[in-house]
């Protein structure tokens, strides 16, 4: 148990978020993704420059406010059904921080993770040869005879376009999309799990939950249908997420936030073994038939000390 008050642990908490975040905005500030070659003719590298259904800001807005605003309704409501609410509210204010820092922390990381991967490959994008619009050089991959050539040395000519967007269409793999929606669904959802607590409806909690993932995979399919990434890429970003949300909330978030009453086993007597049971001892009393057949043995006649048992 730690013995620091709350707010020292939520100072230093955000603190070490920040710093977290660092390398993250080093990488993307002077970072240079490594070249990637392509084949002569390729034609997955063909497709069409779109824009993104799922903008960057509407990614930050729903992974990023999207669990802030279901943890702090979630909280609030818990803390409208206690008796003391204001005592109450406090406590559950403290449990929602708590979570919502983990998450934080644990979001920063599969950013780190994934753009370090991105930065490390240099995949290129499905829609490259329009952004880049590579010169090969002296090799001319109109020509059928270069078909199968396989080009590592060319230098982007379109002009038409930001040096970012160059830039970033050497940055595939993994989908960053994926992986920042699969684990802020699936943080959202474990921590629906744990602490969303409703009496009134059996469906209200899968319910939510099915929709923050099928929101969730939207953003993923729709990668592919941008032509922003192939479907390798995807799946690689899906995997990210979901192991690092189940590391994040199981490994350090659930020691830290409680769970909600309902998952609380209830509290069983305990069970008295019969040993320890009071024993009502066994009258020691001779049965009649061994009574009077001991009678008929011994010859005892009446008045004896044995018919007088036998006629009790």
């Amino acid at each position: 148990m730690s013995t620091l008050p709350f707010r020292k642990q939520f100072v230093i908490d955000v603190l070490i978020v920040v710093l977290v975040c660092l390398p993250l905005l080093v990488i993307q500030t002077l970072g240079r993704p490594a070249v990637s070659g392509f084949w002569c003719r390729d034609q997955s590298l063909g497709y069409p420059y779109k824009p993104d259904t799922v903008s960057l800001t509407m990614l930050m807005v729903f992974t990023v406010g999207g669990p802030l605003f279901v943890m702090a309704i979630s909280e609030s409501v818990r803390a409208a059904f206690k008796v003391r609410l204001f005592r109450q509210f406090r406590a559950e204010m403290h449990s929602f921080s708590k979570a919502y820092g983990v998450f934080l922390f644990g979001m920063a990381v599969t950013c780190i993770f994934t753009e370090t991967l991105k930065y490390s490959v240099g995949r290129l994008r499905p829609h490259f040869f329009e952004i880049c619009r590579p010169d090969t050089y002296n090799i001319s991959c109109t020509q059928d005879t270069n078909n199968d050539r396989y080009i590592l040395y060319y230098t982007c000519t379109n002009t038409l376009v930001d040096h970012k967007l160059i830039q970033d269409s050497h940055l595939s793999f993994p989908s960053g999309h994926a992986s920042m929606s699969m684990f802020s669904a699936l943080f959202t959802i474990f921590y629906l799990q744990m602490r969303m607590d409703v009496t009134f409806s059996h469906l209200m909690r899968p319910t939510l939950q099915m929709v923050i993932l099928l929101l969730a995979m939207f953003c993923c399919v729709s990668r592919v249908t941008d032509y922003k990434h192939f479907t390798s890429d995807v799946l690689a970003g899906i995997a990210i997420g979901i192991v690092l949300a189940w590391g994040t909330f199981y490994r350090l978030g659930k020691e830290l936030i409680p769970t909600h009453p309902s998952d609380k086993s209830p509290c069983l007597p305990r069970a008295t073994s019969i040993e320890s049971e009071p024993q009502t001892p066994t009258p020691l009393l001779r049965p009649e038939r061994l009574i009077i057949s001991h009678s008929y043995r011994n010859n005892t006649g009446p008045g004896s000390k044995d018919d007088f048992v036998h006629n009790v």
